[in-house]
């Protein structure tokens, strides 16, 4: 009985991966030049300081998603040049379209365009990217996913939009951490950087974000000291704030353990954190 639907199993498996290949299907839908129903987006990728960023790659997907299946068509993509900008256009066919703006009545599929950032290029050294949010998730690709995408203003045929990116530098600065009380070395730490990343208009999905700002974890090791000094990388950027958080022995989730403060854009000696 067991070789039987052993046989039987491999006899299926080709027919398993060769159904479980087609129900993803990606295929190129770009234009070579824009028509008056075209949708265009641009912008200009910069850092705080206003520097230019080239070489970021903006990709623009609709993507239609079941239990099932799922069906890409990738619609247009541009790279940032020397001066930080970039243009992209791309046409959407009358069903399409229906699909973004309408209820079309089928609840089991969904309709999305996908941006992607790709900041792959850009000096992880010098710049704040996703893999720098390493406290509370699993490292990430060097890459900001906004998979509901919606232009300001609501989609329509022939219009444009600007969409502006903003990648800080990052800094690593100094903290001393006071304490009135007793610390569990045994607790885990991190320090959160809330701060304004990526696109200007949405929030990029694989973080937590808050207020319109952006947060960055890192992991870090506190002794059971009334004073100690830490180093941590955080943003250079106007209202950059870092706060400290803890997740006690034997619990899951992070709580709030410190007050918060604004990290300077230019170094002006050490940060202090208090703890509760």
């Amino acid at each position: 009985m067991f070789m039987k639907k052993l046989f039987l199993y491999l006899l299926a498996l080709p027919l398993l991966i060769l159904l479980l290949a087609s129900c993803h299907n990606e295929e190129d839908d770009f234009i070579d030049k824009p028509d008056p129903k075209s949708l265009i987006i641009k912008g200009v990728a910069r850092t705080s300081g206003g520097q230019p960023l080239s070489n970021i790659e903006v990709k623009l997907d609709f993507r239609e998603a079941s239990l099932v299946a799922t069906k890409v068509r990738h619609k247009a993509k541009a790279t940032t040049d020397k001066d930080g900008r970039y243009i992209m256009f791309f046409n959407l066919s009358d069903e399409e379209f229906k699909s973004l703006t309408t209820f079309v009545g089928d609840v089991s599929v969904s309709y999305n365009l996908q941006l992607t950032l790709d900041l792959t290029k850009l000096d992880d050294n010098k710049y704040l990217l996703p893999i720098d949010d390493t406290g509370v998730r699993d490292p990430k690709e060097k890459k900001l996913f906004y998979y509901a995408y919606r232009p300001q203003g609501g989609l329509q045929l022939g219009r444009v939009y600007e969409e502006n990116i903003f990648i800080p530098c990052k800094q690593l600065v100094n903290v001393r951490v006071e304490s009135n009380g007793t610390i569990n070395e045994k607790d885990k730490f991190a320090v959160r950087n809330r701060v304004k990343y990526g696109l200007e208009s949405q929030m990029p999905d694989q973080f937590d974000t808050e207020g319109g700002l952006v947060d960055f974890y890192r992991p870090v090791t506190l002794k059971n000291a009334h004073s100690q000094l830490i180093q941590v990388t955080c943003a250079v950027a106007e209202g950059s704030k870092i706060v400290l958080y803890r997740i006690p022995e034997g619990e899951y989730n992070y709580k709030t353990f410190s007050s918060e403060v604004e990290v300077p854009v230019a170094p002006i000696g050490d940060l202090l954190l208090r703890t509760y």
